[in-house]
């Protein structure tokens, strides 16, 4: 993994039930945010850090993702794709066993409803600095948007638990991670779906998690209210952070 170029993984198989009321039979990565579809802005953070490889992980409305991004080019980016079956999702963590055969030896990965604005060059070299199989990236939301499930020390993560109770943690999980494929490959035998929590929990408990703590809160699209405070954001930022 050399430049920053590196390959970035998108989880955007999911169904997006929450969000359906605002465009029906919509993916959330085609979802309309000031008038340009979601995985538009995203692609602009990529390029914005130089990031161009993308590795688009598909289920629920895979086609119409595939027919408005095709290859990428249109966009500055390389895209390709992996398709699960809508009917028989792998969950997140199994969605990246079965894309074993396409990942790099080391790859980034960010879910299909999150818009994360900040540089992702520092996390890189965060990562490779490291020398640990795994990188999580946090931020100190004490709970502001959703519930922390993160505590960190130095440059590891020591504790994450999605379950956590009040006081257990002061971060939260911000969307952005990096990992070495021998890290997923570990799992490959294991039974689906599999939740990508698993993976990471098995990590931080082996104390084999990097972390990067981010500068500025992130943005979800699959609730209404996360849409429209992206549209409130972008407007204000000109839609390029």
């Amino acid at each position: 993994m050399t430049g920053y170029d590196v390959q970035t993984v998108i989880l955007a198989g999911g169904l997006g039930t929450r969000i359906q009321s605002i465009a029906p039979d919509t993916p959330k990565a085609l979802m309309p945010v000031n008038n340009r579809p979601f995985v538009e802005h995203q692609f602009d953070l990529l390029r914005v850090s130089g990031l161009h490889r993308v590795l688009l992980l598909i289920g629920h409305f895979g086609e119409k993702i595939r027919d408005h991004v095709g290859d990428g080019s249109a966009f500055g980016m390389d895209v390709t794709y992996i398709q699960e079956d809508p009917d028989a999702l792998l969950g997140t963590g199994g969605a990246l066993v079965h894309a074993l055969p396409r990942l790099d030896a080391s790859f980034m990965m960010m879910y299909g409803d999150s818009y994360l604005p900040i540089d992702y060059r520092p996390v890189i070299d965060a990562f490779r600095q490291s020398d640990l199989p795994a990188l999580m990236t946090v931020f100190r939301n004490h709970g502001l948007w959703d519930h922390s499930n993160v505590r960190f020390e130095g440059n590891r993560v020591v504790y994450y638990d999605k379950s956590a109770g009040p006081g257990d943690a002061d971060c939260i999980d911000y969307g952005l991670s990096l990992f070495r494929r021998s890290a997923i490959e570990t799992w490959k035998d294991a039974d689906m779906p599999l939740d990508l929590a698993r993976i990471q929990s098995g990590l931080v408990e082996s104390g084999r998690m990097a972390a990067y703590e981010a500068p500025t809160r992130f943005y979800e699209i699959g609730k209404p209210e996360g849409l429209r405070e992206l549209e409130d954001f972008l407007r204000a930022n000109g839609n390029i952070p």
